[in-house]
């Protein structure tokens, strides 16, 4: 028991020189922090209050979080701190380079319209262990997608309404991202231009790119492991290919989209589709639309399109659905809820 006291005293005594204190920080981290914090309210701003220079327990600092066992810094959430009053900025990237071990970060919403630094001197080393990032909200241009191909540990990328625009190439891809959101931004073309060598590698699994001005997505067979798609709020007439071969994608939201017959007819070819939204669709759902012989959908929204009750038929043969959403479709008079194995509990068809 003596030699185990002895040598946490000799540890607790080698971290302390190393500059972190019970409840504290890395000294580095901690300078670092109140960098960003005057970076932040450049040049009048009061945010982050707690965030104070005579205070060594900046793990205890709003917005902060610190590890258990190293002190360091694994999570800064600075969203709409900077007040949008000062207009748009540039961020020095290079003062996250003290912090190794950050795991997630968000800059939301703080009007930022780009990333700068030293080209070279920390590319390789700042955030590398950073796994989920939210740019969202800000005003980033094309050119925050090259500046972040080196964040190898990345799994989650939040870009929704920035500025991004025109064609985006996801040749350079982070080979670890699993999420990727690009909703709100101005994107007509989305492709990936990898070779058929690479797809293997690539684990994206979640892609959210509604409300954009899309005229063609393709190339998404280079997304194999895909499961979710959100591609709500576009215009997709004659210019989604590839669709079929998305045999891992569980679950489509295609809500308020300009669809042609093809692509409707196409859904029929997603085996593992057991999720689909088509809310409000821009276009004419036909009665013997491919989706409507899945054989493992379990959910399907219609609401907010015109049939007639005829649908109930071609209903009636998907065996494996539980819910089904038909509000406001104009449907009347005598409704077969006990058509096919729809769970009467989760019809939903109010006019």
């Amino acid at each position: 028991m003596r030699l185990l006291l002895q040598l946490l005293t000799v540890f607790v005594m080698a971290v302390s020189l190393q500059g972190w204190l019970p409840l504290g920080c890395l000294e580095e981290e901690r300078i670092a922090l109140l960098q960003l914090k005057d970076a932040l309210n450049y040049p009048n701003g009061t945010s982050l209050p707690s965030w104070r220079k005579g205070d060594a327990h900046c793990c205890s600092w709003e917005r902060v979080e610190c590890s258990n066992i190293t002190g360091q810094v694994t999570m800064i959430d600075l969203g709409s701190v900077r007040n949008q009053e000062q207009g748009d900025w540039f961020l020095n990237a290079s003062l996250f380079l003290p912090f190794q071990q950050l795991n997630t970060l968000s800059l939301s919403d703080n009007r930022i319209a780009g990333l700068v630094g030293k080209k070279g001197t920390y590319e390789s080393r700042i955030l590398s262990n950073l796994e989920h990032l939210n740019l969202g909200f800000n005003h980033f241009n094309n050119s925050i997608l090259s500046f972040l191909k080196g964040f190898s540990s990345l799994k989650s990328l939040y870009l929704g309404d920035n500025k991004l625009e025109g064609l985006i190439d996801l040749k350079e891809s982070l080979s670890s991202l699993e999420d990727l959101d690009l909703s709100g931004n101005n994107i007509n073309k989305l492709i990936a231009s990898r070779g058929p060598s690479n797809l293997s590698t690539l684990r994206l699994e979640d892609i959210t790119i509604y409300e954009n001005s899309f005229q063609l997505l393709q190339s998404l067979g280079a997304f194999p492991k895909l499961t979710t798609l959100y591609l709500s709020y576009n215009d997709f007439r004659g210019r989604i290919s590839e669709l079929q071969n998305l045999t891992s994608l569980e679950e489509l939201y295609l809500d308020r989209c300009f669809l042609d017959n093809n692509i409707i007819q196409s859904l029929g070819a997603l085996p593992s589709l057991n999720y689909l939204s088509l809310q409000a669709l821009s276009s004419i759902v036909p009665s013997g639309a491919g989706f409507l012989y899945l054989k493992n959908l379990e959910y399907l929204d219609l609401s907010y399109n015109t049939f007639n009750n005829s649908i109930f038929q071609a209903i009636g043969m998907m065996t494996s659905l539980k819910t089904l959403m038909l509000q406001s479709c104009g449907l009347e008079g005598r409704i077969p809820t006990a058509q096919g194995k729809v769970d009467d509990s989760t019809l939903s068809f109010p006019l």
